[in-house]
């Protein structure tokens, strides 16, 4: 064979066009190889993740059941050793969860929300049950005072002082988000200025706030189930795409996100 004023030998073009595709397949292997001991690597660990998190959600909805924040609530059980491990578990989930995902912040907030919301609906269990303990009037302006003084959940704040205004008939202008537990505790007292016939009423009205935030507690738990069970579909699927070859690999999460939505509302409906 002649290539230009060379002589080449045909056996010899043979063996380098050999040699060359011998190469490149090797070296495609390679990275393939190396992708797929990454990939297979890294989805190991991402079902381990998401079937710790499937734990943790377990734990969560255990937790925030309301036949079991019904025997929390009874005097003489330890609340304290209860909002330790609700804490914990919140905890534990935000850690797992990536703030900057889409589903991730969602579930978070969810989280978070259900947190405070459980927290409050004990303080408010506690206030109510403390003052109808007492028979004396003295007795029930001093617990109620120590009462506001335990309460660390600006909910339950708001709403007991929401509950004297109203019943004054004072139109309520107070913003509480820039006040500080200690000045929201000052001004209860102050509303209520050791107003025997307005403590009770509070403790009254308490029982319907305790069962709007029963309410309220039952539908976050409905829309956490609604989250997880999109995002740990929304993760399966993502694990089964990534191990497929380029361009099949490429997994677009918003697309994905929105179809089980669509899914998950249609079989709702069911």
């Amino acid at each position: 064979m002649t290539i230009g004023k060379i002589q080449v030998n045909t056996f010899d073009v043979i063996t380098f066009v050999g040699m060359a595709i011998t190469l490149f397949t090797s070296i495609l292997n390679l990275i393939q190889n190396k992708k797929g001991l990454y990939i297979n690597n890294i989805t190991r660990y991402r079902v381990t993740w998401i079937n710790t998190l499937r734990v943790q959600i377990s734990t969560l909805k255990e937790l925030s059941n309301i036949t079991n924040l019904y025997v929390i609530t009874r005097e003489g059980v330890d609340k304290v050793a209860y909002r330790r491990e609700l804490e914990k578990v919140v905890s534990l989930i935000k850690m797992h969860l990536n703030f900057c995902g889409q589903l991730d912040n969602k579930l978070i907030l969810k989280v978070e929300e259900l947190k405070c919301i459980i927290n409050s609906y004990l303080l408010m269990h506690y206030f109510r049950n403390i003052i109808k303990s007492i028979n004396s009037d003295d007795e029930i302006e001093n617990k109620f005072n120590e009462a506001i003084d335990v309460i660390s959940e600006k909910k339950v704040l708001d709403e007991l002082l929401n509950i004297a205004r109203n019943t004054k008939n004072i139109k309520n202008t107070i913003s509480i988000k820039n006040l500080s537990l200690l000045d929201l505790r000052y001004k209860i007292k102050a509303e209520y200025n050791n107003n025997t016939e307005l403590i009770i009423c509070a403790v009254k009205e308490s029982e319907y706030v305790i069962q709007r935030w029963e309410y309220k507690i039952e539908k976050i738990n409905k829309e956490i189930d609604e989250i997880v069970q999109i995002y740990l579909k929304s993760e399966w699927s993502r694990c089964k795409k990534e191990t497929r070859l380029w361009p099949f690999s490429r997994y677009n999460e918003e697309k994905a996100i929105k179809r089980l939505e669509k899914e998950y509302k249609a079989q709702a409906k069911k």
